[in-house]
């Protein structure tokens, strides 16, 4: 297997499940766009805490997220009873892309709220052309 990291659009809402022993899952496709080539679409698998966590943060049909994982291709049998390769993830881990945390807070807010409260202010700036800089 490889190893991945993909930019891209999550294209359904996701559907958390349980496998035979009692195990969390979901699986979702992601679509790649890249300049002016056509779209690459990947099936992604998540397991265990990063189901919770991908729930937790409200990754839904059409967060844009960047994601890590294993990759192989695989055969895929249709519904029509076709046989097709298609590219297959194991999540590894996965956040928002810029400007899509505003739909959501960030892990940190959500798990380390009391540093969050207790950070410093950030400092002012200052000109060292104008003023004269602390020593």
């Amino acid at each position: 297997m490889a190893q991945i990291h993909v930019f891209g659009r999550v294209m359904h809402d996701l559907v958390p499940k349980e496998s035979q022993s009692k195990q969390p899952y979901v699986c979702f496709d992601l679509m790649e766009r890249s300049g002016n080539n056509p779209p690459d679409f990947y099936q992604v698998w998540a397991r265990g805490d990063q189901v919770a966590r991908l729930v937790r943060l409200k990754i839904k049909k059409g967060s844009m997220i960047w994601l890590t994982g294993s990759q192989k291709l695989v055969d895929v049998r249709q519904k029509d009873g076709t046989t097709v390769k298609k590219l297959k993830i194991w999540l590894t881990d996965f956040g928002f892309l810029p400007g899509q945390t505003s739909r959501a807070k960030t892990e940190c807010e959500q798990h380390d709220s009391d540093t969050a409260a207790t950070a410093p202010a950030p400092s002012e700036v200052m000109d060292g052309d104008r003023e004269s800089l602390p020593e």
